[in-house]
């Protein structure tokens, strides 16, 4: 990376390094996750740290240096997502999200995929955020549907039209993380996880369906919360931690 180079990314965390500076880790356009140092950040006069905060899309102007660690010399933010961050239950949504991103991204390893899902995930977040009686809906669902395409992109895509052991698309009725994919009634065994037909439904419509979509669907015509658990718990859950081996966090 040249000196003074500058790149667009999304704030995954931070965290405080000796007395006034801030490490961030974020995930980059073109470069993957990765991290920088704000040097003096939490000092009073800095405006560095206030730019440097989880959900922000940014512009960071880097220097390089001899460690992994390039400084930041300037930060301009892209998009604040203000309603997603003055509201405590998007906050725990995207938390998720973010989580989940710093975990399965590999360090310095391209991928806009990631990168472009992780930002329109945020901006649906925060366009929900703006209405709150309805955040805790709209938001599960987004998450549900955003970690089903984060496995995609990652290449874990879960098979959910047939069974995965012996290609049968009818009587599914369980789930084989280990196998990564959806299991008929006469290929299940009993490690495999019960797989309400609901449940199978909604994880076929939330992969397939794009963010905008999701979010703009009628609050009637989306899966209820228990059912949205069960894909989160079963399927997404499941499958990161047999192939990746990463916990999912759940929104408190």
């Amino acid at each position: 990376m040249a000196a003074a180079d500058a790149i667009e990314a999304v704030v995954l965390r931070t965290l405080r390094y000796g007395e006034a500076d801030l490490i961030a880790h974020v995930h980059a356009r073109g470069e993957g996750k990765r991290g920088v140092i704000a040097k003096g950040a939490r000092k009073p006069r800095s405006r560095l740290g206030a730019r440097l905060e989880p959900f922000l899309v940014v512009q960071l102007q880097l220097i390089a240096t001899r460690s992994d660690l390039a400084t930041v010399r300037n930060v301009e933010i892209i998009d604040a997502h203000e309603h997603l961050r003055s509201s405590w239950q998007a906050q725990q949504v995207g938390a998720a999200a973010l989580d989940l991103v710093a975990k399965l991204a590999a360090d310095g390893e391209p991928n806009d995929a990631m990168h472009h899902l992780l930002r329109s995930f945020l901006g649906h977040l925060d366009a929900a955020a703006a209405d709150a009686p309805t955040i805790e809906a709209r938001g599960t669902a987004l998450l549900a549907a955003f970690e089903l395409k984060l496995l995609h992109a990652i290449g874990l895509t879960p098979q959910l039209g047939s069974c995965v052991r012996c290609g049968n698309a009818v009587g599914i009725v369980a789930y084989s993380a280990a196998d990564g994919g959806v299991v008929c009634s006469t290929c299940r065994i009993a490690d495999d996880a019960f797989l309400a037909a609901a449940t199978h439904g909604a994880a076929v419509e939330l992969l397939r369906d794009s963010l905008a979509d999701i979010a703009a669907r009628d609050l009637t015509d989306r899966a209820d919360a228990p059912t949205l658990r069960a894909l989160r718990t079963d399927i997404v859950a499941g499958t990161a931690r047999a192939h990746a081996g990463v916990s999912v966090r759940r929104p408190l």
